[in-house]
Parts: structure tokens; sequence; C-alpha cells
């Protein structure tokens, strides 16, 4: 048991640096501080739409590029493929957001 959860840490430890990934203080996984910034300054309010919305839009002008973004009010799992590590999941007030660039 044991050395299964030591490879299965190392195996972690070693997909996070190569792709420059990083445990935030959210506890999620999150592959730029500039995107997790942009982020976390766009969240704030109860409407759902409107942070992804503007979450999306300091995404593509601060980091260039097209960026997709989902936000909701409970916790939720995903994978995906992402562009040169730029993707981020966040929590803040309640609200959970992921963005990635396709």
């Amino acid at each position: 048991m044991f050395l299964r959860l030591t490879a299965a840490v190392a195996l972690i430890s070693l997909v996070f640096a190569q792709d420059n990934c990083f445990i935030n203080d959210s506890g999620f996984t999150c592959c730029d501080k500039g995107l997790e910034s942009a982020m976390l300054g766009s969240m704030g309010g109860g409407d759902l739409l409107g942070a992804a919305d503007s979450i999306q839009s300091a995404a593509e002008g601060g980091l260039g590029g097209k960026f997709e973004t989902v936000v909701a009010l409970d916790d939720f799992a995903y994978k995906s493929h992402f562009k040169e590590g730029k993707t981020c999941k966040v929590e803040k007030n309640g609200q959970y957001a992921l963005a990635w660039q396709p």
C-alpha cells in the first residue's frame, strides 16, 4: 500500500514539475499564476454566467488566445486537454471556477 501511494505521489510530482502546475490555496490544480489571478479577480457576486464571462474576458485579454470557462455553485470533477499548461480551477466565496485554453 505504502509503495503504491509513494509511486502515485512521485508521478503526480513529476507531472506538476513538467507542466509547472501546483496546488493553489483553494486546494485545486492550477498551472498558470496569471490565469489564477485573473480568475480570482473576476469572481464575485451571485451571477454565475457573469462570472464565467468576466473570467473568460480577463484570461483572453491578459494571457492571449481563446479560453473556455465553467463556473458552478458546487464542486465538480473534470478532465481536460489543455494547451501549454494554461488551466486552472479555483474556489472563491462558494463559487467554483475552471478555465482552460483548448
